[in-house]
Formats: structure tokens, C-alpha cells, sequence
């Protein structure tokens, strides 16, 4: 069970599917949205954006056939361009560009953000007497309460509510 909290609409987050008009979400102002709240939430300012890239050669194996053994290739970037632009067409082709809707399908977006400390973990719990723990946990919280469309309070169980609340009360602000 998550925390108490009162009772509040919820806001209608960038992570959340279509809206109740139907209308798509730019998933696109996700990265946006969670710095908006980082600022807000943070105190600390210890975390920075992470670009992840991909490399520049992939390897895929594949089977030609069912009873064929599979084959490991390396693709360049022009290979990885033609794959792309082919599984596109693939997708224009059976959705009949776009006129015809694709039920239970998933869309997987990767969000990423590198915690940063002015000291090694060892210093912060030594010198300063912190717990880094704590400090991560409320970044993980702004993170996933993002993604989720949901208050904080609603993604902790409510045994761990007091601690948290304890250490990051700026999470259990009433307006996210």
C-alpha cells in the first residue's frame, strides 16, 4: 500500500498514454518534465543528464530459416540505417501508414541520469555524517514518480513512508 496522502486529481503526466480526449503524448518532453522536477525537487542538484549512445557497429545474429543455423553479422552504419528504414516501412505497411490502430503494443523509452557527489560515498558518510542512500532514493523517487505520472507518495509502501518523508520532505510537497 503507498502512502497516505490526500486524496488529488491526477496530473495528466508526460509519461501517461493518451489522454481521455484520445490525443497522443510527446514523449519527447519527458526529459523536460523530470528536469523541471529535479530543479524543483533537489536540493541538492546532484544529478546531470546522461546522453546514451549507441555504438558504432552492432552485432545481431539471425536464422534465415526455422531448421537454419543462426549466423552472427556485424552491421556499420550504413547497415544499421537500411535495418532501420526497413523495419519503418515494415511498420508503415501493416498499420496501412497509420490509418489502421496497433493494439497491445509496447513502446520502451530509456531515461537516463548519472548521480553526481562532491565526495567519494565513503567521504560523504564520513566527513558529512550523509547517507548517500538517502540522497539516491529521493532521486530515484523524482525519477519514477515522473515516468509514472504519480505523486511520490503514491509509488512508497507506506511501512517506509515516516523515513522518507523524514529524510526528503520536499517530495511530499502537495503541487508536483
Amino acid at each position: 500500500r503507498a502512502c497516505k496522502q490526500p486524496p488529488r486529481e491526477a496530473a495528466a503526466g508526460p509519461a501517461e498514454g493518451p489522454d481521455a480526449e484520445g490525443q497522443a503524448v510527446d514523449y519527447t518532453q519527458v526529459p523536460k518534465e523530470m528536469d523541471r522536477r529535479f530543479e524543483r525537487l533537489d536540493p541538492d542538484g546532484t544529478l546531470r543528464p546522461t546522453i546514451i549512445s549507441a555504438g558504432k557497429s552492432w552485432t545481431r545474429r539471425v536464422q534465415k530459416a526455422l531448421l537454419a543455423s543462426p549466423e552472427t553479422q556485424t552491421l556499420g552504419s550504413t547497415e544499421q540505417k537500411q535495418e532501420r528504414d526497413a523495419a519503418f516501412d515494415l511498420l508503415d505497411a501493416l498499420t496501412k501508414s497509420g490509418a489502421l490502430q496497433v493494439d497491445h503494443a509496447s513502446l520502451h523509452i530509456v531515461i537516463a541520469a548519472t548521480h553526481c557527489f562532491d565526495k567519494t560515498v565513503i567521504d560523504t558518510v564520513v566527513q558529512a555524517g550523509v547517507s548517500p542512500i538517502d540522497k539516491v532514493e529521493r532521486s530515484t523517487l523524482i525519477m519514477a514518480s515522473t515516468v509514472h505520472a504519480q505523486p511520490p507518495a503514491a509509488l512508497i509502501r507506506e511501512a517506509q513512508c515516516p523515513r522518507v518523508r523524514a529524510a526528503s520532505p520536499g517530495l511530499f510537497l502537495e503541487d508536483l
